[in-house]
């Protein structure tokens, strides 16, 4: 979200009237554009640069790879029910782990298919059968994102003791994210949980020595791009190796750490927050089910809301943004997500992104039965269609969002312009465009008034 900070007339309610800053916008874009011009005038075809942080020069759009895409298709998936037994059989000894490297335990193939306008998974397990389910309800939305995929980074270099997973090995740059996990401990017990922390019968926590071999390995290869360290869990602010964790990933050149966190340990103490921040935090992706007790309620905290509030609060005051992080639920709370960009809008000081995440039956929900899934199963596309409707808004699914890699085209050419010697790439994202859409908006600080970037030619 941006904020605009220029006004011309106080009085007049218009969003479009009143927003000045729509000229600075297409100010911005006008002189981006000479920008890029520019590059491409001292850069003759073929001349790409090769910066010391990439394993090659710079790719063009047409060098860039991509997955299959479109329906029908086929993919690679997982048996849902192999996945669990596989892992209970390492776990008890029965199975060496080097069958995840070696083998393909648990993998199938599935196909993708469009049917009375939605996009639906099937796949067999010639053990379990057959299962089916949602990945979107509107096969033109889904059909418009995939179409806008950029294509994928540099293929990886330098990462033969790095990248070791078998199929699921990362052939292509380096992600967005690095998610570390601190600990399977937590100071909550809830539904839905990814990690079903403090329920799988032991206690996994690295050691600080563990901590710092994995972001060392984060940097030990190319495209040497710099990505959001988040430290998440379990709850990672009860780790104790939390802030010095966060002290090590800025020192070896990470600017941008973060915390998933449900806020309960930064709402308790400023001066843990302060501490924090300090070391190098520089903000949370903070869990945020909705703006009421009653849309947190299936947490299991009576005042959960009022914690939130306090937490963001604690961070404002430290320095730090938020990042409101909603897992969707159909049936649950996707009759408020409106209202959470609502929120973020009054509070754009100090939150500067929302994540909605439609849910995903793993951990705690992995057992859960296919009356149950099919009811709460929510899709990418369900949630912009509800944005649209619950804010009443000029907020179109069609022509406001895009898949998250788009954005890489804008880092490409800073890339180009800090020049061969920059010891980091930019962040770039170049996951499936089923995998996560984005759309910016622009919020007027004194009204409260916004509208997607996108809507501007």
């Amino acid at each position: 979200m941006y904020t605009d900070h220029m006004f011309r007339n106080e009085g007049e309610k218009s969003f479009l009237r009143n927003w000045s800053g729509s000229s600075c916008i297409s100010g911005i874009a006008n002189l981006a554009w000479k920008m890029l011009q520019a590059v491409n005038r001292r850069l003759p075809e073929g001349e790409l640069p090769s910066p010391k942080w990439a394993p090659g020069k710079m790719l063009k759009s047409y060098e860039r790879s991509a997955p299959t895409l479109g329906f029908p298709r086929v993919t690679d998936s997982l048996c849902p029910r192999c996945v669990p037994e596989v892992r209970n059989a390492i776990i008890k000894g029965e199975m060496d782990i080097s069958a995840l490297i070696s083998g393909q335990p648990g993998e199938i193939k599935a196909h993708i298919v469009e049917e009375n306008g939605r996009v639906l998974m099937r796949k067999v397990c010639d053990k379990h059968g057959p299962f089916e389910d949602v990945l979107s309800t509107n096969s033109h939305f889904t059909r418009r994102i995939e179409s806008l995929f950029l294509g994928r980074d540099f293929k990886c270099a330098e990462d033969k003791d790095v990248h070791r997973h078998g199929t699921s090995t990362i052939k292509f740059g380096r992600g967005a994210v690095l998610t570390v996990d601190l600990t399977n401990r937590c100071n909550m017990m809830c539904n839905p949980c990814f990690m079903d922390a403090n329920q799988v019968g032991y206690v996994h926590q690295p050691s600080f020595e563990d901590i710092k071999a994995i972001l060392d390995r984060a940097v030990s290869f190319k495209p040497r791009r710099q990505v959001i360290v988040l430290f998440s869990g379990g709850e990672p602010t009860i780790s104790p190796h939390f802030i010095e964790a966060v002290a090590y990933a800025k020192k070896i050149g990470f600017y941008r750490v973060m915390a998933a966190t449900n806020g309960i340990r930064f709402a308790q103490s400023e001066e843990f927050t302060r501490q924090a921040h300090e070391a190098g935090l520089h903000g949370a992706y903070l869990q945020f089910d909705g703006t009421s007790e009653e849309k947190n309620r299936h947490r299991g905290v009576g005042n959960l809301f009022d914690v939130k509030l306090q937490a963001v609060e604690n961070m404002a005051k430290a320095g730090m943004k938020t990042t409101l992080v909603t897992t969707i639920v159909n049936g649950v709370n996707n009759d408020g997500i409106g209202s959470i960009v609502e929120f973020a809008i009054r509070n754009i000081d100090k939150i500067q992104t929302i994540a909605f995440q439609p849910v995903s039956f793993t951990g705690r929900d992995e057992d859960i039965d296919d009356q149950t899934r099919y009811a709460h199963r929510y899709t990418l596309s369900q949630m912009v269609e509800d944005l649209k409707t619950q804010l009443n808004a000029d907020w179109e699914p069609l022509r406001d969002w895009f898949p998250l890699s788009s954005y890489s085209a804008f880092t490409s050419v800073m890339d180009l312009l800090q020049g061969d010697d920059a010891p980091w790439g930019w962040s770039a994202c170049n996951c499936h465009p089923n995998c996560g859409i984005f759309t910016l908006l622009v919020v007027n600080r004194r009204t409260h008034e916004f509208a997607p970037l996108a809507m501007w030619p």
